[in-house]
């Protein structure tokens, strides 16, 4: 097993994305690169130099068609041989988040904080798109809500003895069992309702809820998100929505600005390649 630098995690999900997006044009899916992926590719062109993963989205109807097609076609996508990527997703019942992932199973990600088969190998998110009301109060109850489904998600698969901080330390002790009381399932159920409230194909307004975390600054026109145009990431071009602007001002404010050094945080992944015959 060998352990990767940041360049070759880097490189890894690059690989991953350029064939996410052989499979979406050959199949006419919709999809955008989304969070951080799209600032680094409009601020850097690239990668943002700490950050080491990647974020795409999908309109709902385009998400459920990628999940069925995917995983119809095929569990285990092998592309000329040196690839090997699976779908994971609470859909498929072998993922604890509401969100997809598209991993190499050539790899293997040790996580510090969590115990989840969320962050098991090097991937990129795939989150869906849904529709939002009008009304802005209403769209962040709808966030609010979720979040609080997704820190109970969270609790629930955190590793005890480990936190940033004492406090946090030392409170999954007590809110880690109360968690799990309550259940993954249940979490997951709870946020993909909140976030289906509003169709996506009736809604003026659409933004990533499922695992949004900006609240009211996640929310686009459905016209100028279904809108394309393409963005420069990492020497190739990829998909973006037209309101690229608002959407990041939405989420980072200033977002040419760097942000001050002790904000700029990664995952701290420590990755492996695994040997051919640890590969499953």
């Amino acid at each position: 097993m060998q352990r990767l630098s940041s360049a070759e995690i880097k490189r890894i999900e690059l690989n991953i994305l350029l064939k996410f997006d052989d499979y979406c044009q050959e199949n006419n899916l919709r999809y955008y690169l989304a969070g951080g992926t799209l600032l680094g590719a409009i601020r850097h062109k690239g990668f943002i130099p700490w950050d080491d993963d990647i974020d795409v989205c999908m309109p709902r109807p385009d998400y459920e068609r990628f999940i069925r097609s995917y995983s119809q076609a095929q569990s285990c996508y092998k592309l000329k041989s040196s690839y090997c990527y699976k779908l994971k997703s609470s859909y498929l019942k072998n993922f604890s988040a509401p969100f997809t992932k598209v991993i190499d199973i050539r790899t293997k990600v040790l996580s510090q904080f969590n115990e989840s088969d969320v962050d098991t190998n090097l991937w990129i998110d795939i989150f869906p798109v849904d529709g939002l009301p009008k009304n802005l109060t209403e769209v962040q109850n709808i966030y609010d809500k979720c979040n609080f489904y997704r820190t109970v998600l969270n609790l629930s698969s955190a590793k005890l003895g480990e936190g940033k901080t004492a406090f946090r330390k030392y409170s999954k002790y007590l809110l880690k069992p109360l968690a799990q009381i309550y259940g993954k399932k249940r979490c997951i159920d709870k946020i993909e309702q909140i976030a289906s409230r509003y169709p996506y194909e009736t809604s003026k307004y659409v933004g990533a809820i499922t695992w949004g975390l900006y609240g009211v600054g996640e929310r686009m026109l459905k016209s100028e998100f279904e809108k394309e145009v393409e963005v420069e990431f990492e020497g190739h071009k990829f998909p973006a929505f037209s309101c690229w602007d608002s959407y990041l001002k939405g989420l980072y404010g200033d977002y040419m600005q760097l942000p001050p050094v002790e904000k700029r945080k990664t995952h701290d992944m420590v990755a492996y390649l695994l040997d051919e015959d640890d590969v499953k």
